[in-house]
């Protein structure tokens, strides 16, 4: 899998504007890519409401702590004045949470996704690796091609024999 990164200067509206949409609609994979590919966790729309405001007006708590993990502003005002917490209800599991990252509590993320399993083999003191087949025994190479040396065409190097 190839790593993409976005130059600040490729960052445009549409992909800040998607990933505005991402927070409040919940889509946590695209917001965890665009977070990935460098787009600011503190992107506001026209209006200066940000990413986190728009996961709390959503009720999304993963989003949210997706982007309080990320550096997001916790308490970045909209044009009106409008905090985050200001769209939560009171005493809420986003509430709570968002309260707790203003002390200073860093919320913890349930699950982490595209994260592959290590074997324990390749672990520095797991266990030792499976055993069972080594490996195919007989012919080795590509199939359908014959190794060692071929034979006819032009020899490389050296004189030619003469034939008597």
């Amino acid at each position: 899998m190839s790593h993409i990164y976005l130059n600040k200067t490729f960052i445009g509206k549409d992909i800040q504007n998607r990933f505005l949409y991402a927070c409040e609609k919940g889509e946590i994979s695209t917001v965890t890519k665009l977070i990935r590919l460098h787009v600011s966790p503190n992107t506001k729309d026209e209006w200066g409401k940000s990413a986190l405001a728009r996961a709390c007006e959503g009720k999304h708590t993963e989003v949210a702590k997706h982007l309080i993990l990320n550096g997001a502003t916790l308490d970045a005002k909209t044009t009106s004045g409008l905090a985050p917490i200001d769209f939560l209800q009171h005493e809420t599991e986003l509430w709570n949470l968002l309260n707790d990252a203003l002390r200073g509590e860093m919320p913890e993320l349930d699950e982490i996704p595209d994260v592959p399993e290590i074997p324990d083999y390749a672990l520095p003191d797991g266990a030792a690796p499976k055993k069972g087949k080594k490996g195919k025994k007989g012919k080795k190479g590509k199939k359908g091609k014959k190794g060692g040396k071929k034979k006819g065409g032009k020899k490389k190097g050296g004189k030619k024999k003469k034939k008597k």
